[in-house]
């Protein structure tokens, strides 16, 4: 049964996704059990049967919550950023701070990437990974125009799929922060994939 009718029942269906995003977000899936989830909400371990219909639906749901929250963080970045024209370094740059940040943990990033690498097998993530995709493009498109810049959707797919490469690179790597690599990475493809209007 998946019922969370009452208000007691959707405050006990919210707390099992917020535990399971805290387990995903320190464990990864594999963290992420009927029983650890319960006693980390503390509720019944039944309830976790109870308000999902199987475990993959209950991982889908913390997986749609910890991208939603990720996806809110990177659009409220984005919206922040100031329009001005930018050269090739403040462009790769402004980029790097929207999509990744600061302030983005290794942990957020690493579930970011095992949520994209699962959804081949769990295909309750797909739609979960497909709308980041989709916001992230969006967000593209909004810091490039605000930089006076132009790229079209195979360039947006470029850009992300290179941005891709240099977080996943760095989280292997000691001593190299994910938001360097991809600054770094831009600064040799921002003027080719994404020119100044």
């Amino acid at each position: 049964m998946t019922s969370a009718a009452t208000p007691k029942g959707a405050r006990r269906r919210s707390r099992l996704i917020e535990a399971a995003g805290e387990l995903l977000l320190e464990g990864g899936f594999d963290a992420v059990r009927h029983r650890a989830v319960a006693e980390r909400a503390q509720l019944p371990l039944a309830s976790t049967t109870y308000y999902f219909a199987s475990l993959d639906d209950l991982m889908a749901e913390a997986a749609a919550s910890l991208c939603s929250h990720d996806a809110s963080a990177v659009s409220e970045r984005c919206n922040a950023l100031p329009r001005r024209r930018r050269g090739r370094t403040a462009t790769a740059t402004a980029l790097a701070e929207v999509i990744v940040s600061v302030d983005t943990t290794i942990q957020q990033l690493s579930a970011r990437y095992e949520m994209i690498a699962l959804s081949a097998r769990y295909p309750m993530l797909r739609e979960v990974v497909s709308d980041r995709w989709r916001t992230l493009s969006l967000c593209h498109l909004d810091v490039l125009a605000k930089s006076g810049r132009v790229a079209d959707p195979a360039h947006i797919a470029q850009l992300i799929g290179i941005e891709d490469g240099a977080i996943v690179g760095a989280l292997g790597r000691n001593g190299v922060r994910p938001i360097d690599a991809v600054r770094d990475v831009l600064l040799e493809v921002i003027d080719v994939l994404a020119p100044r209007a």
